[in-house]
């Protein structure tokens, strides 16, 4: 995305991507450390809620709606924020690694941006006039592409 900033922006952002880059780096190596591998005993909360991760995807399978309980009132929005966050670095490291494909981590990393601009809005995305916000457009087709899928499988999560 750096690259389709103005000149004047490309450097600065460059220089933050890759300052989040390092950073992230660590707390991805730490999430790794603590949850990895998972063929462990079920010994605590990331293996129990990857397990519900299943679960949801096999409901879906099955074109059925999970239960949905009364709020907990436990996850706040900056919670959710440094969860997309963790998400995004590893997602980004296992592309970077080649454990998945390429298309799979974009694809991947897209769905994401749209759960991260419900909790909050994305930033601006500029095209090159340094007026058109790409990241609305781009939104707005993932958006349609996700609903059109849900719609013709039936598949909702």
């Amino acid at each position: 995305m750096a690259r389709r900033l103005l000149a004047p922006h490309r450097d600065k952002a460059e220089r933050y991507a890759q300052a989040t880059r390092q950073s992230v780096s660590m707390v991805v190596a730490d999430a790794l450390r603590q949850y990895l591998p998972l063929a462990q005993p079920d010994v605590g909360p990331g293996r129990r809620l990857y397990g519900m991760m299943q679960h949801l995807m096999t409901v879906a399978a099955h074109h059925e709606m999970p239960e949905i309980p009364p709020e907990r009132c436990i996850v706040n929005r900056e919670d959710a924020l440094n969860a997309v966050l963790q998400l995004a670095a590893v997602i980004d490291w296992a592309t970077q690694e080649g454990h998945i494909p390429p298309e799979k981590g974009v694809h991947a990393a897209s769905m994401l941006m749209v759960v991260r601009d419900y909790v909050q809005p994305l930033p601006s995305a500029l095209a090159a006039d340094g007026v058109t916000d790409e990241a609305t457009a781009d939104l707005d087709e993932m958006v349609k592409a996700i609903r059109q899928v849900a719609g013709d499988t039936g598949v909702q999560g």
